[in-house]
């Protein structure tokens, strides 16, 4: 070889290495950051396990890495086989998993009923699946729920958690419900079939059915089998038995379609159906039926004539956006996916997803999560929270809150911070929705479960300024920066607010006199409401409802100046509610020594600078695909190029972000209603959340996940053992009469006479001699407090201004009570005991055996 030749091999070697070492450094400098690699999100890797066989599954279940909050698993329900066994149905992937161990509880996994190891586990090769029965040693008692936990180990010694509730399924009917289920969801894909379906409907006259996104038992025929589209199914419907008890059963169905919108435009949608059935031997009742269908944002739909960017089927209440830079940039978080759009380059950046590209991968599925926008800047930095069970990355498997930024330079995420807790996802996202913070300094505020956090995240420091805060205690401006606190929990006693800039971390405080009480109205801008009260006229109920009316209404800066006041001699502001820039306010006056509603508003109008550059969302309507919702931008910016879609990496750092958040326990009981298998509200007042229930027709759940109530109770039911009335002299004794039946027919003995009703309230002498918890009911309607009794629980109740009874059985027509005044045991129609009763304040006291 020539020296020339030689030479020129040289040269181009040299070139190559330079070449690469440049491509090399260059890839680092970009996608660095405090030292940081890039790399792809990791898609999701852990097992997941289901309840079911070879033909037929559900209960999908995620995998956890460590103990969890039994609320978690709050909306799934898992029924034993005529064999006292349930049938696994692993998807173990690339781990050589032999072996599930399974603990089954009541209460804690400490005390466990049962405990032991599955050995036997099956490869179906053809499914990629291992499948095995596990059979419990000890029979389950019927009707009592317990706890499943399994762990299995992974190829690196990693141990994985999977949880299921658990009861006996005798006389259940579960495959009837599932074959119901499946052949209804089956059937709404083929337009011949739908008859069978519609017989099911009750098509409501009043029911519009414009919009495809959600539809119901009263839409009608074509609605329910999606008007004009043509959807077919991308994976296999998904059922989780979410409810099952001897009157009705839950279960929802999820599944991803898709429909074709132009040549080679493919649109997805997330398909989510909840049914409420009741079987009887002659046929199956569908009570309810509800159903949304979301769709995946699809980069490459926008409307050139309008200037808009599609999203596609749509509740416009899960949208999430923000806009900055004159409207030339936004952000927005569509099912579980956050999307970045820079007008000037016509570019949209897929910024995070937690679910992975691949969309048949049943892994995407597991656990609830979501994404909420804290901020971005006028050049695309954007902070963002992901919530909830994390699917995939480098802490999959956990529950809690990432911290990220977006940095829109480098194209990378970065996540800042991951705080840990085990709250379950629909308190998380009530929580977070409701009020959540990160300022320029890198504190982060976030109320959760009433303790309100200041958590330093650089620091690694978390800090609760305020707890046993309830819904009302805290109130934040529209953008979130200042928030003003009540200081008392109980608001018919509050004197004091404390108003918060948590930017600059400035407070002021407002104060009312001794014979005043303040409360908090919202913001108008940045400018706090409050409004002020006499001490006599603020009253609270025995069922806890305040009432607060306002004479006076304060309007501050942020300094604590008084920018306007409202106040008008002999009227009283009942109740208010802020509407854009205006706030409205209910009238009252005082008739007959109460005050009382009139019915007559008035209104503060707040001038607010208008926004020409606002990015809105809008709707439009098509023959194919009903109404649709768009992000409407601007008039000068003009959306007329398909953006080109870019996708972001995110940094590795080496650092430990985590941060397990502090509780100070002091959180107020909380009642969560469930209907449909969904969270519907949350309460601090049991009455309240029992007569929302009875509306929604579902379930009260309190924080330690014991049933108080079910929308569901037997035609006739009588207390068991509640056979001898006490008999006492005086109205005033008959509390102490009705205290001693109760502790009676829970095996105490307690004569009238021994009984000082003056030491405690009604409920500490309720639990003193029932031995449970007792329950303040006052407020609750007749019906709602029979609940109690199809419980084989006495209902302690108010039959006059100094009388209490006993409601202890009941059937369609009549009540009956025992009346320890009398001596008697007294059956009345419904009607007449309701009348005495609900004249009497609706005073009621109960319990559920522990």
């Amino acid at each position: 070889m020539s020296k020339n030749v030689q030479l020129i091999i040289l040269h181009i070697a040299v070139a190559v290495l330079c070449f690469i070492g440049a491509l090399v450094f260059f890839n680092n400098r970009m996608g660095m950051e405090k030292g940081s690699a890039v790399a792809e999100l990791a898609n999701p890797s852990y097992p997941v396990l289901e309840i079911g066989n070879d033909t037929s599954s559900y209960n999908l279940m995620a995998g956890y890495k460590e103990d969890i909050d039994l609320s978690l698993v709050r909306n799934q329900i898992t029924l034993t086989n005529n064999k006292n066994a349930v049938i696994l149905k692993l998807h173990d992937y690339d781990y050589d998993i032999t072996a599930i161990q399974y603990t089954l509880f009541e209460k804690t996994p400490d005390k466990p009923t049962e405990t032991g190891t599955l050995n036997q586990l099956t490869k179906n090769k053809k499914k990629n699946i291992k499948l095995g029965t596990l059979t419990f040693k000890n029979t389950l008692s019927e009707n009592k729920v317990y706890y499943l936990k399994m762990a299995v180990r992974l190829n690196d010694s990693t141990r994985i958690y999977f949880y299921t509730k658990v009861q006996s399924g005798s006389g259940y009917h579960l495959d009837d419900y599932l074959a119901f289920v499946l052949k209804f969801h089956n059937n709404l894909f083929d337009k011949a079939t739908m008859d069978e379906n519609a017989s099911y409907l009750e098509t409501s006259a009043d029911t519009i059915d414009d919009n495809l996104e959600s539809v119901s038992i009263n839409s009608g025929r074509e609605a329910v089998s999606f008007g004009n589209m043509e959807v077919k199914q991308e994976t296999k419907p998904r059922i989780t038995l979410q409810e099952m008890n001897n009157t009705y059963t839950v279960i929802r169905v999820n599944t991803i379609l898709s429909t074709e919108i132009s040549d080679g435009v493919i649109q997805y949608y997330d398909l989510s159906e909840t049914y409420k059935l009741r079987y009887t031997a002659d046929r199956m009742y569908l009570l309810d039926y509800e159903r949304t269908m979301d769709a995946y944002y699809n980069e490459s739909i926008i409307d050139s004539a309008n200037n808009l960017i599609s999203l596609g089927i749509q509740n416009k209440k899960n949208i999430s956006y923000i806009y900055s830079d004159k409207g030339y940039r936004v952000c927005f978080a569509v099912e579980g996916q956050l999307w970045y759009y820079d007008y000037q380059s016509s570019d949209m950046y897929k910024i995070y997803s937690l679910a992975s590209e691949n969309i048949s991968d049943i892994r995407n599925a597991t656990g609830n999560h979501g994404i909420k926008l804290l901020s971005m800047d006028d050049k695309g930095n954007i902070f963002y929270l992901v919530y909830g069970y994390i699917n995939r990355g480098r802490h999959e498997g956990m529950n809690g809150i990432q911290v990220m930024k977006y940095d829109a330079k480098t194209n990378c995420n970065e996540e800042i911070s991951f705080l840990s807790t085990s709250l379950p996802y629909d308190s998380m996202k009530e929580d977070l929705e409701k009020f959540s913070y990160l300022n320029s300094k890198s504190v982060f505020y976030c109320i959760l479960e009433g303790d309100l956090h200041e958590i330093d995240l650089e620091k690694k420091k978390d800090k609760i300024l305020e707890s046993g805060l309830v819904n009302e205690s805290l109130t934040a401006s529209k953008d979130q920066s200042i928030i003003a606190i009540e200081k008392e929990q109980n608001l018919y006693k509050n004197k004091q607010i404390e108003m918060i800039d948590l930017e600059s971390g400035k407070k002021q405080n407002f104060t009312a006199g001794s014979d005043k009480r303040i409360r908090a109205v919202g913001f108008l801008s940045n400018d706090f409401i409050y409004g002020e009260a006499n001490a006599v006229n603020v009253s609270k109920s025995s069922n806890g409802t305040v009432s607060f009316p306002i004479t006076k209404i304060h309007i501050v800066d942020i300094n604590g100046k008084t920018i306007k006041e409202y106040q008008k001699a002999g009227r009283y502001i009942m109740s208010t509610q802020i509407k854009g820039s205006i706030l409205e306010m209910t009238l009252g006056k005082r008739t007959g020594g109460k005050i009382q509603k009139t019915g007559t508003k008035d209104y503060i109008r707040y001038k607010e600078k208008e926004e020409s550059d606002a990015v809105t969302l809008t709707s439009k309507y098509t023959d194919t695909y009903w109404t649709q919702l768009y992000l409407k931008f601007p008039n000068y910016v003009y959306i007329q190029v398909v953006p080109d879609l870019l996708l972001t990496k995110i940094m590795v750092n080496e650092d430990d972000v985590t941060l397990k958040l502090s509780n100070s326990g002091e959180q107020l009981e909380q009642y969560f209603v469930y209907a449909s298998g969904t969270q519907k509200a949350v309460y601090t007042n049991l009455t309240e959340a029992i007569a929302r229930a009875y509306t929604e027709r579902g379930n009260v759940i309190d924080s330690k996940e014991n049933v108080l109530w079910k929308c569901i109770y037997a035609d006739y039911a009588q207390v068991a053992g509640m056979d001898n009335v006490v008999k006492v002299q005086s109205d005033a004794k008959s509390l102490a009469g009705c205290l001693s039946m109760i502790a009676a027919v829970n095996g105490k003995e307690a004569a009238p006479d021994s009984i000082d009703i003056g030491k405690g309230s009604i409920e500490q002498l309720m639990k003193k001699y029932s031995g449970h918890t007792a329950r303040n009911l006052t407020g609750c309607t007749v019906d709602e407090i029979l609940y109690y009794v199809s419980q084989g629980s006495p209902v302690l109740a108010k039959l006059n201004s100094n009388r209490y009874v006993i409601v202890m059985s009941y059937n369609a027509t009549k009540i009956r009570y025992l009346d320890p005044v009398t001596g008697k045991s007294t059956a009345a129609s419904r009607t007449d005991v309701t009348n005495r009763l609900e004249k009497s304040g609706k005073v009621f006291y109960s319990y559920i055996a522990d």
